[in-house]
């Protein structure tokens, strides 16, 4: 029964968690990587053709700070505009919260965020200008910025996702009743007799 509950958990674990994540990040092919930003000069829009075939498409803005940086939610690290024909189509502020650094190049590289726009559902054949801009993050210093595209992106299914969540709460849970259930069984078992001489 212990394995059985153990991996309901690993189950639960893989779908509530690891499927989002990996669906999120890896999904889809990418269409290229553009740098908006160097320490050296301004912020650069990027102009990218896209066709209707390549919907949906997931934009990704990876951030490399200075100094240490710790994302907070309410803090504005980056805000991002991506626009077709003049018209916004998708309008974001970039905290990275939910980001963990990423080592660049090797453990030793410089740490880089990375925050989702979001998707461009329905996607018309044209130009489609992203510009990325600072935030109101006191104190940020940015060394670069880029941007990056992915093509034919799948949404997760949240049917998966609760049904992966569900999976790992009654895995928990009936482990911790197991254990108690051993528990009370071990207390109420007669002491072993004692031989001695």
């Amino acid at each position: 029964m212990r394995l059985f509950l153990l991996l309901l958990l690993i189950v639960g674990l893989l779908l509530g968690l690891g499927y989002p994540w990996a669906n999120t990040h890896f999904s889809g092919e990418e269409i290229g990587s553009w740098r908006v930003y160097d320490r050296s000069g301004p912020y650069r829009p990027v102009t990218v053709h896209l066709q209707q075939g390549d919907a949906p498409v997931r934009a990704f803005v990876d951030m490399q700070p200075l100094r240490n940086f710790i994302p907070t939610e309410g803090r504005t690290a980056l805000t991002a505009v991506v626009t077709r024909q003049g018209r916004d189509i998708l309008v974001e502020t970039l905290s990275y919260a939910s980001s963990k650094a990423a080592n660049k190049g090797s453990p030793q590289g410089p740490q880089v965020y990375r925050d989702s726009i979001g998707d461009i559902d329905t996607v018309a054949d044209g130009d489609y200008t992203i510009t990325i801009g600072p935030g109101d993050y006191d104190g940020l210093e940015v060394a670069q910025v880029d941007l990056v595209l992915r093509r034919d992106v799948v949404k997760a299914d949240w049917r998966v996702v609760s049904g992966g969540i569900a999976l790992t709460v009654i895995g928990i849970v009936g482990l911790i009743l197991l254990r108690r259930r051993r528990r009370s069984a071990a207390k109420e078992a007669p002491p072993q007799p004692k031989w001695g001489r």
